[in-house]
């Protein structure tokens, strides 16, 4: 996975903040990418990991909403 996640903006964020039920919660995630300086390596991991168990990966991931792949 590499330690690109110790750098990650979301690191001490409550993880559901990056599963949003609602726009402004979705919002509120998507801020906190954008002030990432590892959002690319994150999006990058995001997409080699596009299934799970063979489902897609789900939540906030290197700025792009997976659930529905809005941006």
């Amino acid at each position: 996975m590499g330690d690109w996640r110790n750098k990650a903006a979301c690191r001490d964020m409550d993880p559901d903040l990056f599963f949003p039920t609602t726009r402004v919660e979705e919002r509120l995630a998507l801020k906190a990418c954008f002030t990432c300086p590892v959002v690319f390596e994150c999006a990058r991991y995001a997409e080699e990991h596009a299934l799970i168990n063979g489902y897609p990966l789900q939540g906030i991931w290197g700025g792009i909403n997976r659930s529905s792949g809005k941006n």
